[in-house]
């Protein structure tokens, strides 16, 4: 096969580079084309073909400073490469970007007579601070020249293309992104859950900006680029040394990078390198929030310059507290490269849908459909589903299994389904009001376990609220019995507040056991959807014999309620027997030890691992020893399955009802060493049945867990019609007839909440640099926590410049008995009344009386003193 690689810069070179190598791609061969008139860029590209490519020569279809201006090269351009794919004879043809003015045209030059594949080559996934009925960001429009197949890099970019418009129909593949999904060190990054900084606090700091070229796509005018810049830099230089746009290669030297959009935390992720995403006001264009410790999403230049300052202060960096997870944009995988070559093999020209026509007996339900066909298409089009799911928990991460299953659906969901997803972590709102106005436009919103009811004072008011405003709110349980007994004796009122909320919630359940528990709480009708875990690139399966020497494994947090008594003594019991098998622990220590629990010599305490040596750990084992006494449908076992790994839980455990009698499975129906040495003995004798192993693991697969969440959830799946936006029903669209609305319903850069240890200090750096919205805002967080007389008055009298006499009037009132100092404060109230004209009449006269009033009593006081 005949495959030219059409690139525009340096970059589509090296990942040309990389599908070339992929296994398989010899069988091919490749052209790689260039279409540039300027001697200097053209020469680069030949250059880094030469040095990436080994034997491949870049050709340009252009004679470098050939005489054409800029609609003659266009013209020229379909016509050469048109020229070229017929005498090369050209079976195929990748780019790497439709909507560049050279992508324009290749697609619509060659797009009806040659396969075309698209690969992603940068984040595409942004939103608008503001929508209009203008065109967009040449971003938002990839994809749109219907080439044959998109190679995109995760799920997010997977469901803005394919439910962009109500007529778009690309065909869409998650390959991942060549040279970041299967990168390791990038995906140890994307899921570590802290950010140790090497520097200490008020030491100052090494900043680095990366000031891409918003000129760019008109995505922010020259003058407003440079001025943006400049105060960046002048607001950053208070707190360290800056620099701008350093070598990549350096990033972590610094203690802080700023960027104002880019796949820069792609580098930054890597180089453990903590990343503010600032969107100036005048740039409409916003990079999403993704939840992680080493990345923050600010929108005014004072809100990056509070995370500055506590990072300065404090050596912590104030991250996103809400926003999605990374696997969201990205989609960690192994053999990108060779993904990508399997689309462009598999590559077929579109072909072009014919014209509608119209027909009596169609009635608006498909032609060729029968009666009771078109009937129930019918009623399925009247069934309203909605089309936003919030998220809501303490922490989603990778390390709690607790998070594992609902950040696995919400991906696969992406892939699928219209339905725009967010992530809310509780933990990082004050009141639960501000949890309602967060979540206003979701439609449904599922709670991930019920911690939240425990841990937070806000669950228990939130979801009486939510339901009043008629969201639909479902409730995903990880708890069992053991869990349930525990935290009703530690919690014991939020307990039975929750306790009285379950029978009006539809609650989700991981086992059957479960679900009979929440029926004895009164829960009508529990739903059994079990969990899943993410499809890991490597599984290498266990051995199939075990060896001379046995290992017995066991993967969960050190806590009693795992176990951690149970497996010491039935490896000191093995021990004192002379069987010759090694034990190993795998997970963090908790402080849920008790005194006299066991932690034996005889087994390998290896702590927490990543998930990668954890498979390793796994493969490496022949039994999988779950010694826990309560665990409703625990994920380590599913993954032993996956592994084809010996197990042994006991009876009570959730995994038994999916295990029961399956080979290579035992459990033990006494929770003592001795019955669960003896399952070990019998298993370690049994064969695993490849087909009932394999029958288990498509139950808790993503493709079936998520076909069951989504049913459960009542969200749409693949091509059922989903609910309009709430509103006027007038929806922005891109200006196609029938095209849905597709901006986000959620908030897009989410403040959180912050420390509240230097909110003064940032107050006052606000109101006196002029940022008065920050002053406002920071001001707002304060009194949040206590009534401070500076920040009542400073607040005042912005208001009073602004001309808001009312809300003026109000702080004023506020600071007149807060206290402090009453003569000093009111004096600034007469003095702030002066700015509200015949308004602030009054208060002027009241406040220069209980001035005059308080600095003869502080004086009488005085000499009282002094007599």
């Amino acid at each position: 096969m005949r495959i030219a690689v059409f690139v525009e810069n340096r970059n589509g070179v090296g990942l040309a580079s990389e599908i070339m190598r992929a296994e398989g791609a010899d069988a091919h061969s490749f052209h790689l084309l260039v279409a540039d008139r300027d001697a200097i860029n053209a020469g680069r590209l030949e250059q880094e073909a030469a040095a990436r490519c080994e034997g491949l020569v870049a050709r340009n279809l252009f004679p470098v400073d050939e005489g054409l201006d800029n609609a003659e090269f266009l013209e020229e351009l379909g016509h050469r490469i048109r020229a070229f794919a017929e005498e090369e004879r050209i079976d195929r043809l990748l780019f790497f970007d439709d909507q560049s003015q050279r992508g324009r045209r290749v697609a619509g030059t060659l797009g009806r007579t040659l396969p075309l594949i698209l690969v992603q080559d940068c984040h595409l996934d942004f939103r608008y601070k503001e929508t209009g009925t203008g065109r967009r960001d040449q971003s938002w429009y990839y994809g749109s020249s219907s080439p044959a197949a998109i190679c995109v890099w995760g799920p997010s970019t997977a469901h803005h293309l394919l439910f962009r418009s109500a007529d778009a129909d690309p065909t869409v593949h998650i390959t991942g992104a060549l040279g970041h999904s299967d990168d390791p060190a990038l995906l140890r990054a994307a899921r570590t859950t802290v950010h140790r900084p090497a520097r200490k606090p008020d030491e100052p700091l090494r900043m680095a900006v990366l000031a891409q070229p918003l000129t760019r796509h008109s995505r922010l005018s020259r003058q407003d680029h440079r001025e943006q810049l400049a105060e960046l830099r002048a607001a950053l230089v208070e707190f360290g040394v800056v620099d701008t746009d350093p070598d990549p290669s350096t990033l972590d030297g610094y203690d802080l990078a700023v960027t104002f959009y880019s796949t820069a935390h792609l580098q930054t992720l890597r180089a453990d390198t903590p990343l503010i995403l600032f969107s100036p006001p005048p740039l409409n264009i916003v990079f999403p929030t993704i939840n992680h410790p080493l990345l923050r999403n600010v929108g005014t230049l004072g809100e990056l310059v509070d995370v500055v300052a506590d990072l300065r202060r404090s050596a912590e960096f104030a991250a996103n507290d809400h926003g999605e997870p990374l696997e969201h944009f990205i989609a960690f995988q192994d053999d990108v490269a060779g993904r990508v070559l399997r689309v462009v093999e598999e590559a077929a020209v579109p072909v072009e849908p014919p014209a509608p026509r119209w027909s009596p007996q169609d009635d608006g339900g498909g032609a060729g459909l029968s009666r009771a066909e078109r009937a129930l298409r019918s009623v399925r089009g009247r069934v309203a589903r909605p089309r936003s799911l919030a998220v809501l928990g303490l922490g989603f991460d990778y390390v709690t299994g607790v998070a594992i299953p609902v950040l696995t659906y919400t991906q696969a969901l992406l892939a699928q389904s219209p339905v725009d997803v967010r992530y809310f972590d509780l933990g990082a709102y004050g009141c639960h009001e501000d949890v309602l106005r967060d979540l206003a436009d979701a439609e449904v919103v599922l709670i991930n376990s019920l911690a939240p009811f425990w841990r937070s004072p806000l669950a228990g008011e939130l979801v009486p609220a939510l339901r009043e405003r008629g969201k639909s709110v479902v409730v995903y349980a990880h708890e069992t019995e053991y869990v349930m007994n525990f935290e009703g004796s530690r919690n014991a009122p939020r307990h039975q507040e929750m306790v009285g909320l379950l029978p009006g919630l539809k609650v989700l359940c991981v086992s059957n056991a479960q679900a009979d528990m929440f029926r004895g709480l009164g829960v009508s009708d529990p739903v059994v959807v079990y969990n899943t875990v993410p499809r890991d690139a490597h599984r290498a399966r266990a051995r199939r014999t075990p060896g001379a020497r046995p290992r017995v494994v066991m993967v969960g947090s050190m806590q009693d309620r795992k176990g951690l008594d149970l497996f010491s003594r039935v490896a000191e019991l093995a021990y004192g027997q002379g069987l010759p098998w090694r034990f190993a622990w795998i997970g963090q220590k908790t402080w849920r030890i008790g005194s006299t629990t066991l932690l034996s010599d005889r087994v390998e305490w290896m702590g927490a691992l990543s998930r990668e040596r954890v498979r390793e750990e796994l493969a490496a084992s022949d039994v999988f020893f779950l010694s826990s006494v309560d665990d409703p449908m625990p994920l380590s076992v599913v993954e032993a399955v996956q592994q084809r790994l010996r197990t042994v839980t006991y009876h009570r455990v959730g995994s038994r009802e999916v295990l029961d009698g399956v080979s290579g499975y035992r459990s033990f129906p006494e929770y003592t060493p001795e019955a669960a040495l003896d399952a070990l003995r019998r298993v370690l004798d049994d064969e695993v049945s490849e087909t009932e192993y394999g029958d288990v693991e498509e139950l808790f697969d993503v493709p079936a867990f998520t076909a069951r969440m989504t049913t459960a959830l009542g969200l749409p799946g693949p091509g059922d019609p989903v609910r309009p936006p709430a509103g006027d029903g007038v929806p922005e669209t891109d200006g196609r007839a029938g095209a849905d609305p597709v901006e986000p319903r959620f908030p897009t850069v989410p403040v959180p909440s912050r420390k509240g240890t230097y909110l003064i200090e940032d107050f006052t750096r606000h109101l006196t640099a002029g940022r008065h919205d920050d002053a406002l805002r920071v001001g707002e967080e304060i009194l949040c926590r206590r009534q401070s007389v500076d920040v009542l008055v400073g607040m005042a009298e912005i208001r009073a410049g602004r001309g808001e006499a009312e809300e003026a009037c109000r702080l004023l009132s506020a600071a007149a008995i807060a206290g402090g100092d009453r003569a000093r404060v009111w004096t600034e109230i007469g003095r702030i009344a002066d700015l509200l004209g015949a308004r602030g009449r009054s208060v002027r006269q009241l406040a220069r009386r209980e001035s005059v009033r308080l600095r003869i009593g502080n004086q009488a006081a005085r000499l009282l003193k002094r007599n």
